[in-house]
């Protein structure tokens, strides 16, 4: 609801206008309304409320049933919903996982959050080791190169994996072991999705491992995932491999909490499918 201390003065109508008519449709006994029903619950004329209806619904704020030509909330609004419970319980849910696998490795860590395409950087512990991996807080990364976006993106659906693979051969190529080619990048995501972690080689940086899992809520969508990262000279391939299992059950841990973290408020799950072990992308 507005806060009614605020003044008025800076309130665009129309905006007000839309944000009432998504009230009247979320209101405990309504599925869906027709345009008159929503002009005599908001006092609006048809005609206002034809306009707002259909702009809501290019945004997918707001959709037609084809049957009944009714008017209900529509999907987007799940989408916006569950970024919000992402980003308010994500680093609450991992702050323990993070300080444990921090002390149990010596290594960085790194948490990210999936951005519409791309992974962002919202926590980390790093290395109290005078040699150790580093990054900004608010960095955004390229879902095809490093551990914990290449975790994500193997646990995508296939139609937003392909989003990725067809801009394939167009993005960054940080070292010679970064890989763009399409084939060899869906070869690269059935081996994460096999083992449960995505190991990065020096295809970021020069000299730079890490191994990763991504973090799924309840739904089985990737909200994020949580990395172990060092020095090449320091973290053997074999090594990794070790972490991996540690990563893996590290960012199932993450997932559990912030499911509860979820259930705890009134924040609504984003309902996307998780991508079937053994399905290709």
């Amino acid at each position: 609801m507005p806060n009614q201390r605020e003044g008025r003065s800076y309130i665009i109508q129309s905006v007000e206008k839309a944000c009432r008519l998504l009230q009247a449709l979320a209101a405990d006994d309504v599925e869906e309304l027709g345009l008159t029903e929503l002009a005599v619950r908001l006092g609006f004329n048809k005609n206002q409320v034809f306009r707002l209806v259909k702009t809501l619904e290019v945004w997918g704020l707001v959709e037609q049933n084809p049957q009944t030509e009714r008017y209900r909330l529509g999907t987007a609004l799940l989408y916006l919903a569950g970024h919000v419970q992402r980003g308010m319980g994500l680093v609450r849910a991992a702050t323990p996982v993070l300080d444990r696998l921090a002390l149990e490795t010596g290594e960085t860590i790194h948490l990210v959050a999936l951005h519409g395409l791309e992974a962002v950087l919202v926590d980390a512990r790093e290395s109290p080791q005078p040699v150790r991996l580093t990054a900004r807080l608010g960095g955004r990364y390229p879902l095809h190169a490093g551990a914990c976006p290449l975790a994500i993106l193997a646990a995508l659906p296939a139609d937003w994996q392909a989003r990725v693979l067809e801009q394939a051969p167009q993005l960054p190529r940080y070292t010679d072991r970064t890989v763009v080619d399409p084939a060899e990048l869906r070869r690269l995501l059935a081996q994460v999705r096999a083992d449960g972690f995505a190991i990065s080689d020096n295809d970021v940086d020069p000299g730079a491992r890490a191994v990763g899992a991504a973090i799924l809520d309840s739904s089985g969508w990737p909200v994020g995932a949580v990395s172990v990262a060092g020095p090449a000279a320091r973290l053997s391939l074999e090594h990794l491999r070790r972490l991996g299992e540690v990563v893996r059950v590290a960012a199932a841990e993450i997932g559990a909490r912030l499911g509860m973290t979820a259930r705890q408020g009134a924040g609504l799950a984003p309902r996307q499918p998780r991508l079937a072990r053994g399905q290709k992308a």
